[in-house]
């Protein structure tokens, strides 16, 4: 907890709104994650049901994956941005410090301005980047369970014509 404290101390106030994202972020594609589990569970156990069913079941998939991707994308986007404004504030801060009158001032603005962007910075990235991969890693599930959705439903139409 000190650690976080820490950090939102030096990479400024965009912190906490970049902490409340992750926070949001990562639970969403956890239960994306969870979610596509579940789906493919129950195709497991749908394998004999009627094609009707075996095609509701895929649209229900598909259409919630493409509602959360978009959620998810939009908070992917975020994060970045969020650390841009915290660019943005860091580098106020060391201008703000060189109209200082001392020496010593302006060297300890400009190390807290600059020690604010690079944080603000790192911390979107770092946000970002691997919350991208989950949900590339959640689109290839979808892909397979896609995929093997099709192969069921081909398997029951060949039986339906024998």
């Amino acid at each position: 907890m000190r650690a976080l404290i820490e950090l939102v101390q030096k990479g400024g106030p965009v912190m906490i709104a970049i902490l409340a994202l992750s926070v949001v972020l990562y639970s969403r594609c956890f239960k994306l994650l969870m979610a596509l589990r579940r789906s493919r569970k129950e195709l497991n156990g749908a394998q004999a049901a009627p094609l009707s069913e075996l095609r509701l079941l895929r649209e229900e998939v598909h259409e919630s994956f493409r509602q959360q991707r978009l959620a998810l994308g939009a908070m992917i986007t975020a994060a970045p941005l969020l650390g841009l404004l915290g660019t943005v504030s860091g580098m106020v801060t060391t201008f703000e410090s060189l109209s200082g009158h001392t020496q010593e001032k302006i060297m300890g603005g400009l190390a807290r301005g600059i020690s604010e962007v690079l944080v603000a910075t790192e911390s979107g990235l770092v946000v970002a980047i691997p919350a991208l991969m989950v949900v590339h890693l959640a689109n290839r599930s979808l892909r397979k369970y896609m995929q093997r959705v099709s192969e069921i439903e081909q398997a029951s139409w060949g039986e339906v014509r024998a």
